[in-house]
């Protein structure tokens, strides 16, 4: 990459000191909990730092590695999930072994502008350091570690601009995730909204559930003895329009395809033939073009009363219950796990309305309240079956089914417009850094000292303070290569240089 002409490639350990923390004995409990403050490295917010969730005493600085780091020096993550996390410090501290620091030269560079290339170089950085499950970046990389350097005064101009350009940036990256936490919320008072009635208004007679519950009885039983359904739970009572009823969830399902669980642990290692669903499947409320798990045919056979069919409605109700979804006609004859309960709706009430209803803040309150367990809750079918479910006629309620579809179109469209738009905010943000430090942000300006003479003269004084170099046995470098490093890696997803220009001036 070239560079502008008063600008200069050097090595982060050019322009910066570096060193890394310890830790005190391990086993030794006294060392801890004194009053000196004592970075770890999941304290790095990738801002300023003025305090820590660590400390240690006197002695166990003493006994440890750890060393004091100066006020203004720029802390970098070297291990494990927190890799590439940064901070500036805001006040003399001590870290541990798994964070590095820089003090800048401050006669050369500014720590925010070391700080925010840092930051830029992140993902490079996390590419570039070694091992597997914990990998790690090693000082040797970081020292030697190419970055562009400009003359003081414009690294100062640069920095200035990329804080005011991301301030905009953070503002409308909060606004979105916002409005991204309002998207949930907004569903579900629409589906409370729409089954309390207050969207559409009622018309016609609610159908006769209890004639047709028996009929469904007598076709498949003939006069063997029919049981009723249970009442629905009094201690709870939704709101109900004028014209609407309740009824148990029991009294409003086939008395024959009853309310049940699906299949007791029906994962199987090879030789599934047959889909199941399972409560992650029921994220977003929706079955449609998804690729469920297999279970066996003897599994499914000793479960078949379980099987489920177009127009049946699902609900979760072991570790979630609220997720519920109608049974498209593409899953006919597949089943559910034990965690999932199968509701197989009556003639006379929409499979789409009963869904909603689920989904409504009511049912929710209703199925929380009814919830058992300590690390995984969980609703059993008793309770499901005795939920109160207010109903208006069938022409009410797939007038209800038409707004709630229309309506969530617009939800989720806006949610679309609200992922795209969170999207180029980080794609701006990677832009905005990347035109910084290619020297495309602020112009150059000819007064400026050249960086190349401010960084002759702190090798000059290196060479001078450390005296000559030790010798060695490798091969010396080229001046070449140690004036010029190669430039650092390009990110693989870096936005066109172009897209800052037409969206920074927010």
């Amino acid at each position: 990459m070239e560079l502008p002409g008063r600008w200069v490639w050097a090595t982060l350990g050019d322009v910066a000191s570096w060193g890394s923390g310890g830790t005190p004995k391990s086993g030794v409990s006294q060392f801890y909990g004194g009053d000196i403050p004592w970075v770890v490295s999941g304290d790095l917010n990738d801002g300023p730092i003025h305090s820590s969730t660590s400390s240690i005493t006197a002695e166990g600085l003493k006994s440890s590695s750890a060393k004091w780091v100066h006020e203004g020096s720029v802390l970098i993550a070297m291990y494990g999930a927190t890799i590439g996390k940064l901070a500036i410090t805001g006040r003399p501290l001590t870290t541990n072994q798994a964070v590095a620091f820089a003090t800048p030269h401050q006669e050369f560079m500014d720590k925010r502008f070391l700080f925010w290339y840092l930051r830029s170089q992140r993902d490079a950085l996390r590419k570039a350091g070694k091992g597997g499950a914990q990998p790690n970046i090693s000082q040797t990389i970081l020292k030697a570690w190419p970055i562009p350097v400009p003359p003081l005064a414009e690294q100062l101009r640069i920095v200035e601009v990329i804080e005011a350009r991301l301030s905009h940036l953070d503002a409308a990256s909060h606004s979105l995730a916002h409005a991204q936490m309002l998207i949930p919320l907004q569903r579900r008072a629409l589906y409370t909204a729409l089954s309390e009635g207050k969207v559409v208004n009622s018309t016609g007679d609610v159908s006769d559930f209890s004639a047709s519950r028996r009929e469904s009885w007598r076709a498949a039983n003939g006069e063997k003895r029919y049981r009723e359904p249970v009442v629905a739970d009094t201690d709870h009572v939704p709101v109900v329009p004028q014209g609407w009823n309740v009824f148990s969830l029991e009294a409003l399902t086939d008395p024959i395809r009853i309310i049940r669980y699906g299949i007791l642990m029906p994962k199987v290692k090879s030789g599934g033939t047959v889909p199941y669903v399972e409560v992650k499947d029921l994220k977003g409320c929706s079955l449609h073009e998804k690729e469920l798990h297999l279970t066996s045919a003897e599994l499914d056979a000793q479960f078949a009363g379980a099987r489920i069919e177009s127009g049946d409605v699902l609900l979760a109700v072991r570790g979630s219950y609220d997720r519920s979804a109608v049974v498209p006609k593409g899953l006919n004859g597949a089943n559910v796990s034990r965690d999932v309960a199968r509701i197989s709706p009556l003639p006379g009430l929409d499979p789409e309305y009963l869904h909603l209803y689920l989904q409504s803040s009511f049912s929710q309150r209703y199925l929380k309240a009814h919830s058992r367990g300590v690390a995984v809750k969980g609703v059993n079918i008793a309770s499901i079956r005795a939920l109160p479910v207010a109903v208006p006629s069938l022409a009410t309620q797939m007038k209800i089914v038409e707004v709630c579809q229309q309506q969530l179109s617009a939800i989720d469209a806006a949610e679309k417009v609200i992922t795209l738009s969170s999207y180029r905010c980080m794609t701006l943000r990677k832009s905005l850094l990347t035109r910084a430090f290619r020297g495309k942000l602020v112009p150059q300006d000819p007064a400026d000292e050249p960086a190349s003479v401010l960084l002759d003269l702190i090798r000059a004084d290196r060479e001078v303070a450390g005296g000559k170099p030790k010798r060695t046995t490798r091969r010396p470098r080229k001046a070449a290569t140690a004036d010029a490093p190669p430039p650092p890696p390009a990110s693989s997803n870096s936005a066109p240089t172009n897209s800052v220009q037409q969206e920074l001036p927010l």
